[in-house]
Parts: structure tokens; C-alpha cells; sequence
């Protein structure tokens, strides 16, 4: 059955490794029942290698620091090289030498297509309705996921653009054709990925059965919808679907008694905080990889396993602005999900930084990412703080909810510690950083969609700064995309000059 489901992603749409838009007149070879458009969707389109493809994003944050005091003799640390441009913010995050390459986009639009074709053939596939409607949900689901990654990479963020602003190419066919295709705006990138959640929130509420957390099932699409309409500002959506979430799943992982930090690998994997088979909260994991040499986020930074050296590459600490700093002496995420400096620079897992620890890696499987719980009490928090009638203490009473689970010897924030909305919305997106820190790429989204403020990063003695509403904080498209398609405008990313 898997040759069946590879020949039609290939059939349909990617017929080279390298553009997402040379399709393939080849006879299709199509699976019949709606166990094997499932297999296909879930084989071909659940974002597998998003992290494999796409973890440079997330050195272009503020979470993400270097600091080498051995760099020119530690051999290991060439493997930052990987990283640079996109770590820099250069005009060309693709490495003039081949050592990094864009494989994101590409990638993105495979799973787009999968879910394209599932799509298409609901009307024909074999099936009970029940069967039918759960796998529309899904599919749907995963077309509205991918267009927002996309959105939220190579275009502006919706709440700094206009609808007629050209955002990336919309493809909702597998018609084989060697058609290019234009940028499709952001009005109508935005349509559809809000109206595909919504249908996909819709079919999985009728689903007769449990899913577990690695499939798609009608929790994640809860999450999604909120999230989704938490950038697009309509508060009122994110209330109600965060609101709906937490009548069937309130519950949170309670980490407060927790003082140590955990290993992520061997049978101790099963204490990582993302381990989903003892976390609740987790409503759907995906990104899930086998194999030594596959990359996930745990191993960022170890130097044996994938192109960061645990030695150069950290989470921020002790710079302004950074992400460790912002947390307590008595918050249970600082020790928990990351390990702490040693002072050894060289050995495995024994580093002069921070490492994150909340993946776990177990049985060489890594599970990396995951739809969950918390960010539907941030949501909601941000949602009733931002809304057209603000509800402050509703707000707080949900951040409060979330923090007594994170924090020891907890004390209750209270709506006279702050001064203003103003105050209170500046720490809740503090707190969603400090909550969703390396998951998905949650703080680059956010930096976007909040400002797009200003960030300074070190490589070595050179100083680079990111500007306020930078035009890098749009990706360009991969060069190999835009030698192939002509009509795929490109973005204008400025030269980054360094200074000391």
C-alpha cells in the first residue's frame, strides 16, 4: 500500500527534490478507501520533517544566544556555519557554499498536497459518512496548519498588512500541470486558512470515537482555530473555541514540586515534560522521528547528532532581553526544561549554555512537537485582555490556572500588580514565551504579530541588530523556487551589515 501513497504525492506534485511547483502529467495511481487517503494523510501530511527542515527559524528569535570562548580551535563548532545567515538575519539565509538550503517550503506544500488530495477525493473514496467526515476534518486541518506556517514565514504578519498584500502561492488542486503560480494575497491566504479550520472544527466534533494524541482529532483543531484567530484578532472566535476546549480538557501537567533537571534520553526520557504518553495535557504530537540522525529540537545544540555545537549554539541567558532570565528562582521550567550550564566547554551534553530539554528522546524516537493545553489558557488570556470589552481578572484568572502548575510555593498574581492592560498584556506575552519556548516556532511568530520589535545578536565580536519592523522578519523564498517560478515575487530582505 505505502508504494500506491509515495506514487501519488509524486504523480500529483513533487516530481524533483527541489520545486514544489513542477508537476507531473504521469498516469496517477489513487488509493480507494478512506483507510487509505488516512494513511496517505497521515504518512504523507503531518508536518513529520517540520523540524528536520525548519529548526533554523528559531535561531532568528531572542531565545536563541551564542557563546564560544574556544570557538576557533573547537573543531565542532564549524557546525554553527549551518545556521549563520539565518542566526545573522542576512539578506540570503542559503549559505553560498550549499551548506544550508530552505527546504522548508517545499516541504509545507508536500503536506499541503496530500491534504489537497484527500480533498478532493471525499465524494469518491469508499467509506462509512462517520469515516468520511473524520477524515475531512483531518485534512482540512492540515491544510489550514500549512498555509499558516507559510503565511507566518514568507509574508507579512496579518496584523501589519493590508488584503491586498501578496502573501505565498495558493494551490487547492492536484490537476498535474507545469503551471507556475503567482503569490496569492493575504485576504485570500487568510480565508481560507480560517475557513478551513472551521470546517475542520466542525467535521471532528461530530467524531464517535477517541483519538489519541497522534492523530488529529478534535482538541488540536480547537487549538488551531484559537490560535489562528488569535493573529487574526478576532478575540471573540479565540474565546469561544479556547472556551469549548476547556469544557472537555482543563487539565495541565502539574510540574511545581519539581527541582531537578531531567535527562532526555534512555529510559529517563519518560520525564521530559513533552513525553506524551505521561502528559495529559498534550492534545495532539506530531513532528514524530526515528532514526539517530534525524534532527529534532532536543538536539539542537548537541554537537554529535546534528550541525549546532552544544558549545556555541544556547538558549539566551545573562543578555538583555533573554529568555532564561526571565524566569524565577522558584519557576519549575527553568530547571526542568532546560539543562544548566556546567562549565565545561567540549563534553556531550555539558555545556557553558542552556540546553532544552523538554523533548524527549526515547527508544531513538524523538517527540518534538505537540498541540497542548497551555497555549489554550494563553490564548484565552491574551483574547479577554485584548477583547473589545476587556475582562482583566478573567485574564489573570486563567494565567493563574497555568502558572500553579509551572511555579513552587506559587503566590496568585491579582489585578493590583498591574498598573494598566497595557502592564498585564506585556506579561502575559512574557509568560507565553517563557511557556511555549522552543515548540513549533512560537516566538518568531509572536515577535512578528506583536510589533516586530528590535533584536541584537552576537556572532562571535561582530554585533548584528534586527531593526523594528525589519523586512527579514520575512523570509525570502528558496532560490531554487524562484529560479524555477517567474512569478513568485520575491521579498526584499535588506543587507545586514555587522558592527562591533
Amino acid at each position: 500500500m505505502k508504494k500506491i501513497f509515495i506514487l501519488i504525492i509524486s504523480a500529483v506534485f513533487i516530481s524533483s527534490c527541489s520545486k514544489f511547483l513542477e508537476q507531473s502529467s504521469q498516469d496517477l495511481i489513487r488509493p480507494v478507501t478512506v483507510a487509505h487517503y488516512k494513511e496517505l494523510l497521515q504518512g504523507e501530511a503531518y508536518f513529520k520533517d517540520i523540524l528536520r527542515n525548519g529548526w533554523f527559524v528559531e535561531t532568528m528569535s531572542d531565545n536563541f544566544m551564542t557563546r564560544d570562548p574556544q570557538y576557533t580551535t573547537t573543531v565542532a563548532n564549524t557546525k554553527a556555519e549551518y545556521c549563520k545567515y539565518a542566526f545573522q538575519w542576512a539578506k540570503d539565509l542559503e549559505t553560498p557554499e550549499g551548506i544550508f538550503t530552505d527546504n522548508l517550503f517545499r516541504t509545507i506544500y508536500k503536506n499541503i498536497l496530500a491534504a489537497n488530495t484527500c480533498i478532493e477525493a471525499l465524494d469518491k473514496m469508499t467509506g462509512t459518512d462517520d469515516e468520511r467526515n473524520v477524515l475531512k476534518g483531518q485534512a482540512y486541518f492540515t491544510r489550514a496548519y500549512g498555509y499558516f506556517i507559510l503565511a507566518n514565514l514568507y509574508s507579512k504578519p496579518y496584523n501589519e498588512s493590508q488584503a491586498d498584500d501578496l502573501c505565498v502561492p495558493l494551490i487547492t488542486n492536484t490537476v498535474p500541470s507545469l503551471k507556475r503560480y503567482p503569490r496569492a494575497t493575504i485576504k485570500e491566504i487568510w480565508d481560507l486558512i480560517s475557513s478551513d479550520i472551521e470546517v475542520s472544527v466542525e467535521s471532528l466534533s461530530k467524531d464517535k470515537v477517541t483519538r489519541t494524541f497522534y492523530e488529529i482529532n478534535y482538541k488540536a483543531s480547537l487549538i488551531l482555530a484559537s490560535r489562528i484567530f488569535l493573529y487574526m484578532e478576532d478575540f471573540e472566535k479565540v474565546i469561544t473555541y479556547g472556551e469549548k476546549y476547556l469544557l472537555i480538557s482543563p487539565e495541565l501537567k502539574d510540574i511545581s514540586a519539581i527541582t531537578t533537571s531531567p535527562s532526555g534520553s534512555g529510559s529517563n526520557a519518560t520525564k521530559c515534560f513533552l513525553f506524551p504518553a505521561e502528559n495529559k495535557e498534550i492534545a495532539w504530537t506530531f513532528g514524530t522521528m526515528t532514526g539517530a540522525s534525524v534532527l529534532g529540537t532536543y538536539w539542537y545544540f548537541t554537537a554529535d547528532k546534528v550541525v549546532l555545537s552544544p558549545i556555541c549554539m544556547g538558549a539566551s541567558a545573562g543578555v538583555e532581553g533573554a529568555l532564561i532570565d526571565t524566569y524565577t528562582s522558584t519557576d519549575r521550567r527553568r530547571n526542568w526544561w532546560f539543562v544548566q550550564p556546567s562549565g565545561q566547554p567540549g563534553a556531550f551534553l555539558a555545556s557553558i549554555v542552556h540546553q532544552p530539554t523538554k523533548f524527549s528522546y526515547y527508544d531513538n524516537v524523538r517527540f518534538t512537537q505537540n498541540m497542548r493545553t497551555a497555549e489554550i489558557y494563553l490564548n484565552l488570556a491574551e483574547a479577554y485582555i485584548r477583547s473589545t470589552t476587556p475582562q482583566n481578572e478573567t485574564a489573570i484568572n486563567y494565567l493563574n490556572t497555568l502558572r500553579a502548575k509551572r511555579i513552587g510555593s506559587y503566590v496568585p498574581l491579582t489585578a493590583g500588580g498591574f498598573a494598566n492592560k497595557e502592564a498585564l498584556l506585556k506579561f502575559t506575552l512574557e509568560e507565553r514565551r517563557r511557556e511555549l519556548c522552543f515548540e513549533e516556532f512560537h516566538r518568531w511568530w509572536d515577535l512578528r504579530r506583536t510589533g516586530m520589535p528590535s533584536l541584537t545578536h552576537y556572532w562571535l565580536s561582530d554585533k548584528y541588530v534586527l531593526n523594528e519592523k525589519d523586512p527579514a522578519y520575512i523570509l525570502n523564498f528558496p532560490k531554487d523556487e524562484l529560479d524555477f517560478n517567474n512569478l513568485l515575487v520575491p521579498n526584499n530582505r535588506p543587507e545586514r551589515p555587522k558592527s562591533n
